[in-house]
């Protein structure tokens, strides 16, 4: 990618460091080139600004929340990464001038380990999004149908019963076909409050089926926001309901659903929230 990428990279460099002189009505008017990369998965991102592969420890490409940390703490972040730090976490890497063990070095420059080649705007990607919480969702789905919060360690065997129910009747009432793999249109389908409504009629509980309801409500109150291009001009009420929503979504997995969540959290569920 490095090499592919590598002349545009250059171009895009020299572009904005010049001006391009136009003559508009008989004036001379002088423009500037910006660049704003946006859109990109977070595969992508994290090999253009160097960033370990989005198994590490350091889960997001927004801030330097450790996997751990964001699930203690699921709310209170904020977006603190830059390609210019990047570009210095780098040096660090490459270089270990306080002659750190492996570990301390790693630590400090917070999972960079390649050289950002090329700067990405701080931002969420909605599709990607949209598939990684409603994998999550289908696996809450599956857990409350077995009632997993309270068991510990179920056989394999009884896992795969949950999941056969859940796509049973995803089927039966949803029209929904099991997939091998999550994708965008499946993901749109399944976050909806008809499909809670489908799932709650297998879930044992009036209590987690009322929590289950409210997460899927919180959510769909929320997803607007990071759907949006604009959300203070597309949404403006949602904006203004996030915090107080993202708060009471962390709090119901923290406790109601902490059996899944203790101690870890999925990378967009993080920025999601």
């Amino acid at each position: 990618l490095t090499a592919i990428l590598g002349p545009l990279v250059a171009e895009r460099r020299a572009m904005k460091e010049s001006r391009l002189i136009l003559s508009i009505g008989g004036l001379l008017r002088s423009f500037r080139f910006f660049f704003r990369g946006t859109g990109y998965d977070e595969k992508m991102v994290r090999e253009m600004e160097g960033l370990e592969a989005s198994g590490s420890t350091y889960i997001c490409t927004l801030c330097d929340s450790t996997r751990a940390e964001a699930s203690q703490n699921m709310v209170l972040h904020s977006i603190t990464r830059s390609h210019e730090e990047n570009l210095e976490r780098y040096e660090i890497w490459r270089t270990n001038p306080f002659s750190e063990s492996a570990d301390e070095l790693r630590d400090r420059v917070k999972g960079v380990s390649a050289k950002p080649f090329m700067e990405t705007q701080p931002t969420l990607d909605a599709l990607h999004c949209d598939i990684g919480n409603a994998t999550e969702f289908y696996k809450i789905f599956q857990d409350e149908i077995g009632e997993m919060y309270q068991k510990v360690n179920p056989a394999r065997e009884e896992r795969r019963c949950w999941r056969s129910a859940l796509d049973k009747q995803l089927r039966k009432k949803m029209k929904l076909k099991p997939v091998m793999r999550m994708n965008g249109n499946y993901a749109r389908r399944l976050m909806t409050r008809e499909t809670v409504e489908v799932v709650c009629e297998l879930v044992p509980s009036e209590e987690r089926r009322k929590a289950l309801r409210e997460l899927m409500e919180l959510y769909l109150q929320m997803k607007p926001v990071w759907r949006s291009t604009c959300p203070a001009r597309d949404c403006p009420d949602q904006v203004c309901r996030y915090s107080f929503n993202s708060q009471r979504f962390a709090e119901i997995l923290s406790t109601t659903f902490k059996y899944r969540y203790d101690g870890k959290i999925t990378n967009y569920l993080h920025k999601t929230l």
